[in-house]
């Protein structure tokens, strides 16, 4: 048993996920809420060169998952992306990064709040509160039962979630009108290069997701193999998948109709009525819920480390007889509830959400120019590899890629930058504070 199996075994987590699993939690993670809510949103700066848009999105989330497809096969492990920052960047840091991913999941709130506005706009007199915190409730009841549960549970929603997206492909294609696509650049970019380049960085929220398997590393049965495949094909499929849906969502009626526009819109023009309905919630319910589910699936697994390492308390890392960490789903649970039982506005929870996301995970991806000096016996063993070079170049191009998304992100709330520095002041005297445990702790 090497080093990595026995700090599994001691974290008490199982080896249960194969390729299929993963790839159901990949896909179910990618496809969410941003494929309803973004694609009309990018109609309008774009027009017909939608469909391009979403593949043009999938190459620049490919990049970071590229970086992180290497670290994941040369160094798989539970909690992969802290793992990372902590070994090759510094212990401080990796916590700093931890922190950020907790406050990152106000996402829990945005994907809880728009399921419930599907399931109202079926059953007006419902509660949009109270079903918002009810899917909530019951995707993190599913994960604290057992992340195989919990894998199960995802491959049945994304089995409807594709279902749906493919007869809404099946249904509209036959009622495109091909000549939308007919004007050269002009059609494909009617707002300039930057516009087209604007909508496609807005769909990187939709076609990303898969980055995060790096955090199953320890739950795998073979993530050498598995992990990189997941990660690579899960992307590549949804971006494929998307690009139809583009498609259809551009060419069956009038591109200044569907402008900022959800997919109601079109499934409404495409379905008959008992179909439309299966697509409101097999489309639009199942997959918001399934990026919940699948959020819960992985957002524990860098701080269940940490706990055990001191950075939390030491109760913090319990692990439940399924093999769960239900204290640290709680404090997930809890962080997605606050923004939802209180009512804030869920484009403020989006955006601020998705901005601390594009920060923090800029931390493992840096992780990618020191792999090769810092373990290269890892490389060497490794089942996925990229040559130095070109290694070098994916993580430049990552890393200016989310930095740039960063900004676009933050721009319309003018506060963001001042919470975010108010934040990581707090967690740098924690970090610094806490530190001495920290090492007490690794000298037992």
């Amino acid at each position: 048993m090497d080093k990595q199996d026995k700090q599994n075994e001691q974290n008490g987590l199982k080896k249960v996920l194969g390729l299929g699993d993963l790839m159901g939690i990949g896909i179910g993670q990618i496809i969410g809420s941003g494929i309803m809510a973004l694609t009309g949103i990018t109609i309008a700066l774009t027009g017909a060169g939608t469909p391009l848009a979403f593949l043009v999105a999938a190459v620049l989330v490919i990049c970071p998952n590229l970086v992180l497809a290497v670290l994941g096969s040369a160094v798989p492990a539970t909690g992969g992306m802290y793992t990372y920052v902590r070994d090759y960047i510094g212990k401080k840091t990796g916590f700093f990064y931890l922190a950020l991913l907790v406050a990152g999941q106000l996402v829990l709130a945005m994907f809880a709040i728009t399921f419930a506005e599907y399931a109202c706009s079926l059953v007006p007199g419902l509660n949009q509160t109270w079903v918002a915190f009810g899917i909530l409730t019951i995707c993190f009841i599913m994960n604290v039962l057992g992340v195989d549960i919990a894998a199960k549970l995802q491959n049945v929603l994304v089995i409807v979630l594709l279902a749906a997206m493919l007869l809404f492909i099946a249904f509209g294609l036959p009622k495109v009108d091909w000549s939308v696509f007919s004007g050269g650049i002009s059609a494909i970019m009617p707002n300039g290069f930057i516009s087209f380049m604007t909508g496609a960085s807005l769909l990187t929220f939709a076609t990303g997701g898969a980055e995060f398997l790096s955090e199953l590393g320890g739950e795998m049965k073979n993530p050498g193999r598995d992990l990189p495949r997941a990660m690579i094909f899960s992307t590549i499929a949804v971006a494929v998948l998307y690009a139809f849906i583009g498609v259809v969502a551009v060419g069956v009626l009038p591109i200044e109709q569907v402008a900022d526009q959800s997919l109601v819109l079109v499934s409404d023009a495409i379905f008959p009525k008992p179909l439309y309905y299966f697509f409101i919630v097999g489309g639009g319910m199942f997959a918001v819920a399934s990026t919940l589910n699948a959020t819960f699936t992985w957002c524990t697994k860098g701080l269940l480390i940490a706990a055990e390492e001191g950075w939390l308390p030491k109760k913090a890392a319990a692990i439940s007889k399924k093999g769960t960490p239900w204290v640290l789903l709680t404090v997930f649970y809890v962080v997605g509830a606050i923004p939802i039982l209180t009512g804030l506005d869920i484009s403020t929870i989006a955006r601020l959400g998705n901005g601390v996301s594009l920060i923090y995970v800029l931390f493992p991806i840096f992780t990618g120019y020191l792999i090769y000096k810092k373990n290269p016996a890892a490389m060497e063993n490794s089942t996925f590899k990229i040559k130095k070079p070109a290694l070098f170049v994916l993580t430049t191009i990552a890393l200016i890629g989310y930095v740039i998304a960063a900004i676009l992100n933050f721009s319309d709330i003018s506060s963001a930058w001042q919470m975010m520095l108010i934040f990581s002041a707090v967690v740098i005297v924690y970090a610094w504070l806490r530190e001495k445990k920290v090492k007490e702790i690794s000298k037992q």
